[in-house]
């Protein structure tokens, strides 16, 4: 299918002048925020030249102070139980339009596991549209979905143009949809067949919501310890952290996948930032901003974890640049739109976002540094002088996390993982370099986007998720 005029400006966004927040490639500085960084850091370096050790002492203790709520807010998140299951939208010609949308780049090999996937989607046929997105400077991925194609699926192909980003491909494509509620999958995805259904009885359930996410799983969970550390964080983030948030009715980081959006609230903030390499986490606060809530549902989506350590580092810098992106543009309008709602915005971009940049710039260093800072103070006869209570603080955090993701592990019905939920702090570990490669990019390369390969692992067809698969009866409940 050809493409019509281009309506979206040329940053990849759609025209909109109401928008109050700024974009990811907006580098002029935030004066403010460097203005009171660069006070607090001299104040720091000075205190520490004239009281070295009462500087480091309180630096510790604040870093512990910080962990140990983080870990209370977990602790609690792993209490409560998931929000309601509003059930499913009953299936009938009177539910409205909905498009799937689903960026692909240098994937040709995945659109027959893909399409099989959609196809199992239960939605009116003459409601739904599925729109495959190929770039032009994509011509084999391009090729195979027109080989391929056939109803319900449609095909866009996005112009050459800057930034090349899957943001700028979902604009492109949602400017030529006219459907109520849109959707996002990637390649290797296994959605639910129900969720759609799912996502319709929430949005007549609960108004106020903007958005829902679905929770994300991995189907390779058991190719190697990558990929069991990847399934466990995921657990914890979409079956323990992400349900807490929404029950609080915080605003939260959406996944790259399997959200599913009002298309007037999405119009209304100028649909994402093709700038972005973290869209998805961008579109989260941009909603908030404007005063929308977002919100949960149960069924999930299957996807591929990535099992190569190079390939895991290269997709973890491209969320950690885009994370300290989000951030940066929206402590630019902290408080936006104002009032309790602009507070607890603020809170939770600290909560989510703030304390996740922290926590992957100081684990390391803390972990590997603070016994070798030690043994140097030993060696020398000099008494290191810190309270046993800092090291029980940290200890209980990183048994929090751990627990979180043992949690995270059971709600998913994997229970396998639980056991590797041990050795979650090394997984940890393992993210400070990416960050420090996601921080230099920021300066050399801010919009380039790594790529995540898919395929390597098994396809996930091997382990469809069948609609009348008894496991699955809860989720195919009429809604109420």
């Amino acid at each position: 299918m050809g493409h019509k005029e281009d309506n979206v400006n040329q940053a990849g966004r759609l025209p909109n002048p109401q928008i109050i927040l700024g974009h990811a490639n907006n580098t002029a500085p935030n004066l403010v925020a460097r203005a009171l960084a660069l006070c607090l850091t001299a104040g720091y370096l000075i205190w520490l030249c004239l009281q070295p050790r009462e500087a480091f002492k309180n630096l510790l203790a604040a870093v512990a102070w910080v962990s140990v709520v983080f870990a209370w807010f977990r602790l609690a998140a792993s209490i409560l139980a998931k929000p309601e299951d509003y059930g499913l939208a009953e299936l009938s010609s009177n539910l409205p339009r909905y498009t799937v949308l689903v960026p692909l780049f240098h994937e040709a090999q995945m659109i027959k596991q893909l399409m099989a996937g959609l196809e199992e989607l239960r939605y009116p046929r003459e409601k739904l549209e599925i729109v495959l997105i190929t770039e032009e400077v994509d011509p084999f991925t391009t090729q195979a979905v027109s080989v391929a194609l056939k109803p319900p699926f449609k095909h866009i192909i996005v112009p050459k143009g800057t930034p090349q980003t899957k943001p700028r491909a979902l604009n492109y494509a949602l400017e030529r949809s006219e459907s109520e509620f849109v959707t996002i999958y990637d390649a290797e995805d296994r959605p639910h067949p129900d969720q759609l259904l799912a996502a319709i009885a929430a949005f007549n359930a609960r108004p106020d919501w903007a958005a829902v996410q679905a929770p994300l799983e991995y189907y390779n969970h058991a190719d190697n310890w990558l990929t069991r550390q990847f399934a466990l964080e995921y657990a914890a983030l979409f079956h323990v952290w992400v349900p807490f948030l929404v029950r609080l009715s915080l605003p939260f980081p959406l996944g790259g996948t399997s959200n599913h959006m009002r298309r007037s609230p999405l119009d209304k903030v100028g649909g994402w930032d093709a700038h972005n390499v973290t869209e998805d986490a961008d579109l989260s606060f941009r909603l908030a901003a404007f005063g929308h809530n977002i919100g949960y549902i149960h069924p999930p989506t299957q996807e591929e974890a990535v099992s190569i350590l190079r390939d895991w580092k290269f997709q973890r810098a491209r969320w950690i640049k885009g994370y300290i992106q989000t951030w940066d543009v929206h402590m630019r309008k902290p408080f936006s739109p104002g009032g309790l709602r602009g507070l607890l915005r603020f809170f939770t971009l600290q909560l989510t976002l703030g304390i996740t940049l922290l926590s992957i710039l100081f684990y390391a260093p803390f972990v590997i540094g603070l016994p070798v800072f030690a043994l140097v103070l030993w060696w020398v006869n000099v008494p290191l002088d810190i309270s046993m209570t800092y090291g029980l603080t940290f200890a209980f955090s990183i048994s929090i996390g751990c627990l979180i993701g043992v949690v995270g592990a059971n709600r998913a019905g994997k229970p396998e993982l639980i056991r590797s939920a041990l050795s979650m702090p090394i997984y940890w570990l393992l993210l400070f370099q990416p960050a420090l490669r996601a921080i230099k990019e920021l300066k050399t390369k801010r919009f380039l986007w790594h790529k995540t390969r898919h395929g390597v692992s098994r396809p996930a067809d091997l382990i469809a998720q069948e609609k009348d698969d008894p496991k699955n009866v809860s989720f195919r409940r009429p809604a109420n």
